[in-house]
């Protein structure tokens, strides 16, 4: 059984596994090698890519959100104190709709028809007289 010839090769199993595994150990390594190389955009930040100097760069934009030595930069402080402050008030905006719409999901499912309109309009009176974020 172990003297088999596998893939009618002439070798036994042995042979013929070590002998794959080591073709799949170099497609492994291609891969990664091919994997390395996607992605890497670098060469678009090298004014040399473009044929122009840094200063150029500067001028036509394209350095724009790059440093110089190839970091990309951030936002500074004050955008993301901003941006922080603009998702705060669409969070508070955003539980209150859903506070809304609770009440009158609510007021629609509970009550009777003549109730139900009356009723409503009160609850959607009181709603448009709170401050906005309030509850």
């Amino acid at each position: 059984m172990h003297g088999q010839n596998c893939g009618g090769h002439g070798k036994n199993r042995d042979a013929w596994r070590i002998e794959r595994e080591a073709k799949r150990a170099a497609w492994r390594v291609r891969f990664a090698a091919r994997r390395a190389g996607q992605g890497d955009w670098s060469h678009f930040k090298d004014p040399k890519f473009w044929g122009l100097d840094a200063e150029s760069m500067k001028q036509w934009g394209l350095n724009s959100d790059w440093g110089m030595d190839g970091q990309q930069t951030g936002p500074n402080q004050s955008e993301v104190e901003q941006l922080k402050a603009q998702v705060a008030e669409m969070e508070t905006t955003i539980d209150s709709m859903q506070e809304r719409i609770a009440v009158l999901e609510r007021l629609i499912l509970d009550l009777d028809k003549e109730t139900r309109e009356s009723r409503l309009a009160a609850e959607i009176e009181k709603l448009r007289d709170r401050p906005e974020g309030g509850t």
